[in-house]
């Protein structure tokens, strides 16, 4: 899919017909690790990919996902949290140019288990991910959503 379509195309997607297969999740993880992460500290960074249903059932608002994948962080301060938000939309547009659902959430780091993710780490963005049946098309956006101001 072309950059811009595909960004066009974007859309959150709540409903979901089935899981992803490794090969998918694997281009979505390399996207993962091609995110931009503030001072190029990765060590700081660990992903967390939750796929067990007796697992996914204990976590809010994911709309059934198949596949959520939690970015935690040691110590997060603004940084980590920007740092991990381009991580997950590096995720979300690697999904969807393969016609997989995702969707940005914060909703379920609150209910994540203890022991799910890493020691010393902290859940502080999510994606849920799985198969639809939603087409993603391309749509004209309106330039006045955000206002802008453009300074000469």
């Amino acid at each position: 899919m072309e950059t811009l379509n595909m960004l066009n195309s974007r859309k959150a997607i709540r409903e979901y017909s089935g899981q992803i297969t490794d090969e998918q999740l694997h281009k979505i993880l390399v996207a993962a690790n091609a995110g931009p992460v503030g001072m190029g500290n990765y060590d700081d960074y660990r992903l967390t990919v939750i796929q067990d249903s007796s697992i996914l059932s204990k976590l809010n608002g994911i709309y059934d996902a198949p596949t959520v994948i939690v970015v935690s962080a040691k110590n997060p301060s603004h940084m980590e949290y920007i740092s991990s938000g381009a991580i997950v939309h590096n995720m979300e547009l690697a999904a969807e140019d393969q016609g997989i659902g995702a969707n940005y959430n914060m909703a379920c780091i609150s209910s994540i288990p203890e022991g799910i993710i890493p020691e010393f780490f902290k859940p502080i963005f999510a994606i849920t991910l799985g198969q639809t049946t939603d087409k993603f098309t391309d749509r004209k956006i309106p330039m006045d959503k955000i206002k802008t101001n453009i300074i000469k």
